[in-house]
């Protein structure tokens, strides 16, 4: 049997501080340099891409399911660079976006 000599507490919880509509809609404008930024880099990456991965670079092809190509390594460290600097941005957005979310800024 539990024991139940402590008193209860007639005390509410407190309640959590929800954001006002104003605090929400200044985060979520802040967030456009860090969309803008992600746009870009996304550009940047599909472009990059289409470079290294088009035809002049292509030394074969066999059937439908295998194509070689010919990639530098600067070639290598770009697409590498760019394609984890937007995976980064977009996890960072998501966080930045959250926090927007409930009326808070990140840096």
């Amino acid at each position: 049997m539990p024991n139940l000599s402590g008193q209860a507490s007639c005390e509410a919880m407190p309640t959590e501080k929800r954001p006002t509509d104003e605090e929400v809609a200044s985060a979520m404008r802040n967030l456009e340099g860090a969309v803008r930024e992600l746009m870009h880099m996304s550009y940047l990456a599909a472009n990059i891409f289409d470079e290294t991965f088009g035809t002049a670079n292509r030394v074969s092809a066999r059937n439908d399911k295998c194509v070689t190509y010919a990639v530098t390594t600067r070639e290598e460290d770009q697409m590498s660079f760019l394609i984890n600097n937007v995976a980064s941005r977009c996890n960072h957005l998501v966080k930045q976006f959250d926090a927007a979310w409930n009326g808070e800024e990140m840096e």
